[in-house]
């Protein structure tokens, strides 16, 4: 009787199965626990049949009392939702507009939003692991719609892809309840325990989770890893092209930065923090957004609306936590393109704005571009002992450009990585955890360096590159067409569906190679080209190079190799960082400044040169640090 009971439930979860599939051509309807749902259905790059429900909401929409507050979740509907349609964006300033000098806001304040790829809807039996994907963009920037899921769907699982609130909408913080900050992490937290309740509806497995982003993405799955906010919610994860340890991924005086939106529309202080929020909760959010344009002072620079140390969602600086062993215990995989800093130098060289204002207010301008923190020493005299180091001065003509990209891939994205890396694997080595890291060197057909005509980095495999092989299509990721192109794209997707589904990138010989972890000695990587090698580590010694800089970071993981530090006449009675103010007009490169004249520049960078003397070494004390982290170093 017992084999007669299991035979009829089966026949019983059949019939309903089949009841809510329908016609072939359609896509199921999904019942979840906010409400109902439908779909469309899709095929693969391969042909594999899978079904897309777009625009279900996680969250109630941050709206009026809502706007600069904590995502509350129970957004619940009634009838059937049409899931056939992306979200809006979250809001945020047009990147390319703004390469075209003008200014243009688009999306949505109700942007909270997620998206499921499945080929399993409503099935119980045989669940697929999940991939959650972080979109980058700086923290100002990016959308679901993005990154379109026909590559990924090739392969064996349960893809979502997640939006979350950007720029002051995101990160803006008065430092205390009224707007804590860190909204844009929130949400994605907030996206996560929704799918953790809900995909097993779509035919996932909510205990096999892992979470991939790029660049800010990355960050942002990084401080996921960090936060005790989010225990329990995922399993592995996939750092590319960023992490919480680069420089451009925490932000800093939040409440001087709040005060300066305030004030630009006339919001009186009288209320205090409270009033102020009051008073920006009213004001057209356009407007606000628009704002942001204001604190940029080159190109992307400084990161102002970034994560927080909040003492709370992120209890201490990022160095503390991972030096501390406070992160989840779980495999990673981390990695970068090999010119990462193309992203910075190819339009530098492309809008001969940004390479004139960098030479002519270099005293200025140069530490900016390089993101130091608040409580770096001395960020002058460091940018000039960088760039030494990298070029043997400040000229930028067009033959450094390489040893331009080689700084800034480095100071952006590699060693913020390579720490990751090594601090991860030392924590989680005796639990069994791995970690696996990467170089993607494969320079396809497509590259985000299309969009600019010139010469310089043509070749380059620069940041975000690796992305066209694995969101093909949409408005970023032109189509693959070369046999090549596509032999990476299935190299890429495997290695990366592999490891959700099994912990390793190379579980068995079926790619004709075996991808290492790092070990207790060396840091080894895996060259991904069209036949993948591992390689020792290449970056020891610019590491020990950046190591011995006094900044804050190095200070918390290894003040042993701090080195003396040279103080300049520039960096005397040092002013307040440039990331507390709307800087002054004369110091931003303006899309109405005048290109200086050669003559100009160098007697600019002459000027800075001279400064620098083997007489004025002084040691330094070491910064003393608070549970605070960055925001009370």
């Amino acid at each position: 009787m017992r084999t007669s009971g299991i035979l009829g439930f089966l026949l019983v979860f059949s019939s309903l199965s089949t009841s809510t599939t329908g016609a072939d051509d359609e896509a199921p309807n999904v019942m979840t626990l906010d409400g109902e749902i439908s779909g469309i259905r899709e095929e693969s790059t391969k042909g594999n049949i899978f079904y897309s429900y777009r625009s279900i909401p996680f969250a109630k929409p941050p709206l009026g009392e809502l706007r600069f507050k904590d995502p509350e979740s129970g957004n619940v509907w009634l009838g059937i939702k049409d899931g056939t349609k992306y979200p809006p964006a979250c809001q945020q300033i047009d990147h390319f507009s703004q390469r075209e000098g003008t200014l243009k806001v688009f999306g949505d304040e109700d942007c909270l939003y997620l998206n499921v790829y499945t080929s399993k809807p409503n099935e119980v039996l045989g669940r697929l692991p999940v991939m959650v994907f972080i979109h980058g963009g700086g923290f100002v920037f990016g959308s679901s719609a993005e990154y379109p899921p026909h590559a990924l769907m090739n392969h064996d699982i349960v893809l979502v892809t997640i939006q979350y609130r950007l720029g002051i909408l995101g990160f803006l913080s008065t430092e205390d309840e009224e707007a804590p900050g860190n909204l844009g992490l929130k949400d994605q937290t907030l996206a996560l325990k929704w799918i953790q309740k809900n995909i097993h509806k779509f035919g996932g497995e909510p205990l096999e989770m892992t979470l991939f982003g790029n660049s800010a993405g990355a960050a942002s799955v990084h401080y996921q890893i960090l936060t005790p906010m989010s225990i329990g919610l995922f399993k592995r994860a996939i750092l590319m092209s960023g992490s919480a340890l680069c420089p451009w991924s925490t932000g800093g005086a939040f409440l001087e930065v709040a005060e300066v939106i305030g004030k630009h529309f006339n919001c009186s202080s009288e209320g205090g923090n409270k009033g102020l929020i009051s008073c920006l909760q009213k004001i057209p959010m356009k407007d606000v957004t628009a704002l942001q344009q204001q604190f940029i002072q080159w190109f992307l620079s400084p990161f102002i609306f970034a994560p927080r140390i909040d003492n709370d969602y992120i209890p201490k600086a990022p160095e503390l936590l991972m030096k501390e062993k406070r992160h989840k215990r779980m495999d990673i995989m981390t990695g970068v393109t090999t010119h990462e800093g193309g992203l910075i130098v190819i339009p530098m060289y492309a809008d001969e704005r940004l390479r004139s204002s960098l030479l002519l207010n270099f005293p200025y301008i140069g530490p900016v571009t390089l993101e130091f923190s608040e409580n770096d020493i001395s960020p002058l005299n460091q940018t000039i002992r960088i760039f030494d180091y990298y070029t043997g001065g400040v000229d930028l003509e067009a033959k450094d450009a390489d040893n331009l990209t080689r700084l800034y891939s480095d100071r952006y994205f590699n060693i913020g990585h390579d720490w990751t890396s090594i601090h991860h694997a030392e924590n989680v080595r005796r639990y069994g955890k791995k970690v696996y890291r990467y170089e993607f060197t494969y320079r396809g057909q497509r590259s985000l360096n299309d969009m600019y005509d010139i010469e310089i980095g043509k070749d380059y495999v620069s940041h975000a590159d690796d992305l066209f092989y694995f969101f093909n299509g949409g408005p970023l990721w032109t189509p693959l067409e070369r046999e090549d192109d596509l032999k990476m794209r299935d190299i890429m997707t495997t290695l990366w569906t592999n490891f959700a589904i099994h912990g390793n990138p190379t579980p068995d010989d079926s790619l004709g190679f075996e991808w290492e972890p790092v070990p207790e000695e060396g840091l080894p990587h895996l060259n991904i080209k069209l036949e993948p090698t591992m390689e020792e580590d290449n970056r020891a010694e610019v590491r020990d190079f950046w190591a011995s800089l006094p900044l804050e970071q190095n200070f918390i993981l290894h003040k042993e190799k701090v080195s003396n530090v040279v103080i300049t006449p520039h960096e005397e009675n040092k002013e307040s960082s440039p990331k507390k103010e709307i800087p002054p007009e004369d110091k931003k490169a303006s899309s109405k400044e005048e290109i200086p004249q050669e003559e100009a520049n160098k007697e600019k960078v002459e000027e800075q040169e001279a400064t620098k003397t083997d007489d004025q070494e002084t040691q330094i004390e070491e910064p003393t640090t608070t549970e605070g982290g960055k925001d009370e170093l």
